[in-house]
């Protein structure tokens, strides 16, 4: 028995020596604070912490939406074939800029500290994934459900100006769509692609657009140049005009007037020429848009002033009607 007290003991006094002649265990690494499958995140440096932080949150929504935008023209080409129409392009491009900024609202500085290297100070911005995705997945729902409620409408819509602005609004909606399953599947949740038969509403469109024709009737003495006028500026633009009203799918009607202004300068004349003008849908009698412009100019002579106010305000309403044209149906976003 006081054999093996003395082993215990023994024993105890070796592993105690053991213990303190052993090497201190390394310190263990920091733990990220903001992990890849967790954040997207961008850095940026600054002079001072707030350039730093602007340019950070700068960038991380200028690689957002590089990706973004990257992902949506894939998608929008996979369901339309190669070779997207010149507008639809410009128009993902256009829905993709426009709401990054305001979706991102959910991004933050997740830390900002000096640059030792370059000076200044070095901030983190990030988008934390699983935020962000909760709030897009409830949007994608809402805007599929638009989609089908638009495209079930599409059958009651009459007249082509006016199928025209449905079919944009369905389209825009779609290109929303694909712009939130970018996002989705930029911060690491794809969504299966839906069943839509998407070709078929981007073909009518495209084809609608490129069928509708403008027949222009105004009235008032200033008419005829002024019409010639805009019709010039139109033909420029690339709308089609029509000489024949029974053919043409929307009217370009109003009363155009000119009148003579005393400005107290007996050695020059002025002009006010003036255009209350609107865009009817021929088929229904709908009025789709509404102008009313003026511009005043001055000659030696009265009758090259009223000319060059008549074409001034000719310019001014063809502006007007290009961008009815092009944003028909769609409200600003």
């Amino acid at each position: 028995m006081k054999q093996l007290h003395w082993m215990a003991l023994g024993l105890l006094v070796f592993v105690a020596a053991g213990c303190a002649g052993s090497t201190p265990a390394k310190e263990k690494p920091a733990v990220d604070r903001f992990p890849d499958d967790q954040f997207l995140t961008a850095e940026a440096v600054g002079a001072t912490e707030g350039e730093a932080k602007r340019a950070a949150m700068a960038e991380l929504a200028a690689v957002f939406e590089s990706r973004v935008y990257a992902r949506t023209v894939q998608q929008a080409t996979a369901w339309m074939g190669e070779g997207l129409p010149e507008q639809f392009d410009k128009q993902v491009e256009q829905t993709v800029r426009i709401r990054t900024d305001v979706q991102l609202k959910g991004a933050r500085i997740g830390r900002v500290q000096p640059d030792d290297v370059a000076g200044g100070f070095r901030a983190l911005a990030v988008l934390d994934r699983r935020q962000a995705i909760s709030r897009w997945q409830r949007e994608l729902v809402e805007t599929q459900m638009a989609i089908e409620g638009q495209v079930q409408a599409l059958d009651g819509v009459n007249g082509r100006l006016s199928r025209l602005a449905a079919l944009n609004r369905i389209t825009a909606l779609m290109v929303r769509q694909s712009a939130i399953e970018s996002r989705l599947s930029v911060l690491g949740r794809p969504v299966a692609p839906g069943l839509d038969d998407r070709a078929d509403i981007v073909v009518q469109r495209e084809q609608l657009a490129r069928d509708v024709s403008l027949f222009i009737q105004l009235d008032g003495n200033p008419a005829p140049p002024f019409t010639r006028r805009l019709n010039a500026l139109l033909s420029g633009d690339g709308y089609r005009l029509t000489p024949y009203r029974d053919e043409a799918a929307g009217l370009i009607t109003g009363i155009i007037r000119v009148q003579p202004l005393e400005l107290g300068n007996p050695d020059v004349r002025f002009i006010r020429a003036m255009a209350d003008v609107q865009l009817v849908d021929v088929d229904t009698d709908t009025q789709i848009a509404a102008f009313d412009e003026s511009v005043r100019k001055a000659h030696v002579d009265e009758g090259e002033a009223a000319r060059r106010a008549v074409e001034g305000v000719a310019g001014q309403v063809a502006q007007k009607l290009a961008l009815a044209l092009s944003t028909l149906g769609l409200a600003a976003d």
